[in-house]
C-alpha cells in the first residue's frame, strides 16, 4: 500500500505544471496483434523515470482502458493529469485483486487520440511497486493476457464516455 501510494504520488509530480517534461518512447513487439510494450522514460527536471505502458492499437478510443477498468473493477482511486494528452486525466487504481492470489495492484489507464498517435494504455505495479510489465517480471505474460482478454471482452460493451471525462 505504501509503496503504491508512493508511484501515486510521482505520478501526481509528473502532472505538475511546474516541471519540465520530455517523454521518450521505445516500442517493442509483442505477440499479440495491435498490442505493444512501450518503455516510457519521463525527465523531470534532471532524474528520470522509467516504466512500461501495455498499449492497446486496435482501439475504438483513447479511454478504452479506462472503460475496461472501470467496468471491470468500478470507480477508480484518484486521477492525475495525462502524461500523453492534456485534455483528459489519467485514472488510477489502488489496490486491485488481479489473481487468484490475495496481491493488490496498481493500475494506471490513460490513452492518447492525435493525427499521429491513437491507443489506449495500461501502467500495471505489483504490491512492491515493481513494474508488472517489465521484462524478467514473473507477472509480465499473464498481466498481458489478463489485460488483453478484458480488453476484448469488454470492446463491444456500451459505456457513457462522459463518466471518465
Amino acid at each position: 500500500m505504501r509503496k503504491a501510494l508512493i508511484i501515486v504520488l510521482i505520478f501526481s509530480f509528473i502532472s505538475c505544471s511546474s516541471f519540465k517534461l520530455k517523454n521518450r518512447d521505445t516500442i517493442s513487439e509483442t505477440n499479440y496483434k495491435g498490442l505493444k510494450i512501450a518503455k516510457t522514460s519521463t525527465v523531470i527536471d534532471s532524474d528520470t523515470l522509467n516504466f512500461n505502458e501495455l498499449r492497446f492499437y486496435e482501439i475504438d478510443s483513447a479511454f478504452d482502458s479506462m472503460k475496461t477498468m472501470y467496468l471491470d473493477f468500478g470507480m477508480w482511486t484518484n486521477e492525475f493529469k495525462s502524461i500523453h494528452n492534456e485534455n483528459f486525466n489519467r485514472k488510477v487504481w489502488e489496490d486491485i485483486k488481479l489473481f487468484e492470489n490475495d496481491e493488490v495492484f496498481t493500475i494506471i489507464a490513460d490513452g492518447i487520440e492525435t493525427v499521429n498517435n491513437y491507443y489506449a494504455c495500461l501502467i500495471v505495479f505489483d504490491s512492491k511497486g515493481k513494474d508488472c510489465l517489465q521484462e524478467n517480471h514473473p507477472l509480465k505474460n499473464k498481466t498481458i493476457n489478463l489485460f488483453n482478454d478484458k480488453m476484448k471482452a469488454n470492446r463491444s460493451k456500451q459505456i457513457d464516455y462522459s463518466i471518465l471525462r
